[in-house]
Formats: C-alpha cells, structure tokens, sequence
C-alpha cells in the first residue's frame, strides 16, 4: 500500500502506520488539508481534518468520488484499514454521497 503523507510526500507503509498517518492531520493547515492511503486495486481513501473523508478509485477518474462527512478519527482508520486490506464489500456499505 502506499501513503499519501500531509505535506503531499507519498511513501509505501503497512496497516501498522495508518494511525500515525491520520494522526498527521493534527498539523493540517489550508495548503496541507488531507492525508490518504491507497489499495493496489486502485482505490484510494483521503481523509480531512475536517472529518471529510473521500473514495475514489484510479481506474474510474470520470465516476463521482463518494464522500462522508463528520467521520471521527476512529472511524477514519477503519476506513483506511478496510481500503488497504481490500474490504471494499464493508467500505461500499457505509453511507456514502456521490460529489
């Protein structure tokens, strides 16, 4: 899997990392706003201070993204845990909005 650090740096990493990578968002500023982690598949989950969390997939750049909002941190890392380990079947069943 790989990573998509606050200041925009991508690096491979292990489910073991994600906490300290959404734990980045502690730091997040208007230039800097969002972390991500991707699936080799293509999907790639990116999570906002804000508590946005978003999903796309890399093969489908033309289809909505699909977005939750209000998304406690807690909850973001079983996102990205489920995204990483390829759970897509659990991640698709939350209650995603198309933007």
């Amino acid at each position: 899997m790989d990573v998509m650090h606050l200041d925009g740096s991508s690096d491979p990493a292990r489910v073991e990392d994600l906490p300290a990578l959404l734990a980045e968002l502690d730091d997040a500023s208007d230039e800097e706003p969002d972390v991500g982690a991707g699936d080799p598949y293509g999907w790639f989950v990116t999570a906002f201070a804000s508590g946005t969390v978003v999903l796309s997939h890399a093969a489908r750049p033309h289809e909505p993204e699909l977005v939750l909002s209000g998304v406690p941190r807690d909850e973001a890392l079983v996102i990205f845990t489920e995204v990483v380990r390829g759970e897509m079947d659990a991640v698709l069943a939350r209650p995603w909005v198309e933007d």
